[in-house]
């Protein structure tokens, strides 16, 4: 504790006791000043008015001073205690808010006469601070509690409860949103200054009802612009659920109040991880005997599938799976006696979402195959529905899921071209553009585009239809996010390290909040890409114990496809830092676990990485093993046009440039310089991609290659 802030705490002691028993005009600054209990030089002396004055510059700043010593005093801590845990529910959010309130009204109970005093101070203006002679600048104050009560006091505010009201205000808010900082302090001191005033104006109120209300002010000025009007549903959702447990437990009372606080949460895609432990909590009480009842097969498997959703989103793939597979089973044995058409539609939808999970884990192929049994089950009830029906919504979502495992599993011209059918079938069908669910058609083939070779084009679908996305839903929801980053990996591909840097730094997909709460899944691979744009850029150390911490997080679960990935940007990030022994240790982790044939794009990075690991130790006979090996994929399971086969290629026909070699140049080259189109209208490497521009420089500068004619291109207002 500074001097200045010594000081200032023995003035707020002294006022206080003066207060407490004096009519604030009857206070003399003398009074003040002798009760004053401070060493000086180890003697213990009597204050003057002037000393007092010099300190405290005016009788606002008296006061001030005066009541936070009290309240400090009443409550027993300062605000460097423990804050408080998050709050499981909205509800209990509120109630921690009131309870913090209510100690600021009992304060005001107990302390009556000093906080009637201290109002009477607080705009109290002296005649020597309206002389024009006066200083026009606020006095400087230590950045401490007191020091911070004594300006807000010096302005006419009151501060004094802001210090214990604003952890509390952050744990609360943490519950639905991620506060940015600086606001709980923001809404604790405005708080505390409403607090003060209407408790000083109504000094006879139930001191319980000050407190609800000045919770519920906070609520509606405070948190619902920060979070949204969507807490307000779940609000309400979450009394009457809360109703319904204390009147009729274990009812279907219960059970349907339960599932308005699971879709008020799943409409969303914020609250994943507590949507998914609600879903949980829904599908026990089905098990009951009454709510069950009720509910039958169908509500059992819509509750399951809800939970694999939220699980999916937020990344618990192995308790997805487990909830898929039990809708399936509920499909499969419960419903198909009751209505078998009925009972194909679901199963149908669980063995899509298996197939996401799949796709998820790193086992597209295995997914791809699930996803299109669905589809091929959804396609005859689309086929015959017109318009917005529900078995097209269906049939469109299993489209698009095909789409995206297609160019997971390494058929990216298959699934460039299903990825565009989805979205020209929804522009027909909705209509616009702007469309929440064309955009969202739009991303996937963004993501379609990027994988295929196609960066420029898909970061140009993915800016705009994620923006039209982002203005739809919270810019803390998973969806927003999940556009974000593939943009970041999208600039990435583009080798621009600073652009993928702002993307994420200016996202809450980083923030530990994120994973927590919404997805620690999509935080993970946010995590990945910031690293590799940070040994991009040239801070390999910093990137390397970004990942290797990242690595000793996601390490605890079963290798899936992101502990995979994350150990593939690890050696890589070793391969920049000059580290090739290191990096060839982290792969050999990655293929003792990755599936042999169920993840084509992931062994062809990890051939890739082991080729560039071969050369940068100078062993050349493993690296041209190790391409073999990689080009071998193009005839069993990637496109033959594959980027990651082209880069394998690439680097090939670079080494050998190096070594002083022509021979086979072009032919290495030949597939990365085509300009032919694909069967999805484009050809492998789209204008603007890195891979292409360093394929020509190489070609021009061998002399060996011979380039394809670009045509000239004429704008037809200068012809």
């Amino acid at each position: 504790m500074s001097a200045q802030e010594r000081r200032l705490s023995a003035i707020g002691e002294a006022a206080a006791e003066v207060l407490r028993h004096t009519d604030y005009h009857l206070v003399r600054a003398e009074d003040v000043a002798a009760a004053v209990r401070l060493s000086r030089e180890g003697q213990s002396g009597r204050r003057s008015a002037v000393w007092l004055y010099n300190e405290v510059r005016s009788r606002r700043v008296l006061v001030a001073l005066a009541l936070h010593h009290a309240f400090v005093a009443f409550t027993g801590h300062g605000a460097a205690d423990e804050p408080p845990e998050t709050p499981e529910s909205l509800v209990e959010a509120r109630d921690l808010v009131t309870q913090a309130l209510l100690v600021v009204t009992r304060f005001h109970r107990a302390e009556s006469f000093l906080t009637q005093q201290v109002q009477l101070g607080i705009g109290d203006i002296a005649t020597s601070e309206k002389r024009q002679s006066a200083p026009q600048g606020p006095p400087s104050w230590p950045d401490s509690p007191m020091g911070r009560a004594a300006s807000a006091g010096w302005a006419g505010r009151v501060v004094a409860y802001a210090d214990h009201l604003a952890p509390v205000l952050t744990a609360a808010a943490t519950a639905v949103c991620l506060p940015p900082p600086g606001w709980a302090r923001a809404c604790a001191e405005k708080l505390s200054d409403l607090a003060f005033d209407a408790l000083t104006d109504d000094p006879d109120g139930p001191v319980d009802r000050q407190a609800a209300a000045l919770g519920a002010h906070w609520y509606e000025r405070h948190l619902v612009p920060l979070a949204g009007t969507w807490i307000n549903d779940l609000d309400v959702a979450e009394r009457g659920r809360d109703v319904a447990r204390r009147t009729a437990p274990g009812t279907r009372a219960e059970s349907g109040a339960q599932a308005n606080v699971l879709r008020s949460l799943l409409d969303t895609g914020v609250l994943l991880e507590r949507a998914a432990r609600e879903a949980a909590e829904l599908s026990r009480l089905f098990s009951l005997p009454e709510a069950g009842a009720h509910a039958g097969p169908r509500s059992g498997c819509d509750v399951q599938s809800r939970r694999g959703l939220a699980l999916l989103r937020y990344g618990d793939l192995d308790a997805a799976r487990h909830a898929f597979a039990s809708a399936l089973e509920i499909a499969e044995s419960r419903i198909g006696p009751l209505d078998a058409a009925e009972a194909v539609s679901y199963a149908a939808r669980a063995r899509n979402n298996l197939g996401e999970v799949l796709v998820e884990a790193g086992r597209p192929v295995e997914g791809a195959r699930l996803i299109d049994q669905a589809r091929a089950a959804r396609a005859e009830g689309a086929g015959k529905a017109a318009g917005l029906s529900a078995s097209w919504r269906r049939y469109t979502l299993t489209a698009q899921a095909a789409a995206r495992a297609a160019t997971r599993a390494g058929r990216v011209v298959e699934g460039v071209r299903l990825a565009e059918a989805v979205v020209v079938d929804r522009e027909e069908r909705l209509g616009e553009l702007g469309d929440i669910n064309v955009a969202a058609a739009r991303v996937s083939l963004g993501e379609a585009l990027l994988e295929a070779g196609q960066p420029v084009e898909a970061r140009h679908l993915l800016q705009e239809a994620g923006r039209h996305r982002a203005d739809l839903l919270q810019p803390i929801a998973y969806w927003p996010n999940h556009d974000t980053v593939r943009l970041a990996q999208t600039e990435l591909v583009l080798r621009d390290p600073v652009a993928v840097l702002r993307l994420l730094e200016r996202s809450p997909v980083l923030d530990d909040w994120f994973a927590r709460h919404v997805s620690f899944r999509l935080w993970a691979e946010g995590r990945v890409t910031y690293a590799l744009a940070t040994a991009m850029g040239g801070d390999t150390r910093t990137a390397v114990g970004a990942l290797e911490e990242l690595s000793g997080l996601v390490s605890a679960a079963s290798p899936d496809g992101l502990v995979l990935s994350v150990w593939r940007a690890l050696a890589e990030a070793h391969l920049l830092d000059g580290d090739p022994a290191s990096a060839v240790a982290v792969l050999g982790r990655v293929r003792a676990a990755e599936p042999a044939d169920d993840d084509p794009p992931g062994r062809a990075r990890t051939l890739l990485l082991g080729a560039r690991c071969a050369d940068a130790q100078g062993d050349g006979e493993a690296a041209r093993r190790h391409r073999a090996t990689l080009a071998g994929l193009g005839d069993k399971s990637l496109d033959a046009a594959h980027p990651l086969l082209l880069e394998g290629r690439y680097d090939e026909a670079a080494r050998r440039f190096e070594a002083g070699r022509f021979d086979g140049l072009e032919e290495l080259l030949a597939p990365l310089l085509d300009r032919t189109p694909l069967p999805h209208g484009r050809p492998a490497l789209g204008d603007g991609h890195p891979l292409l521009f360093k394929s020509v420089t190489l070609a021009d500068r061998s002399g060996a290659v011979h380039l394809p004619p670009a045509p000239r291109q004429v704008l037809w207002e200068d012809a």
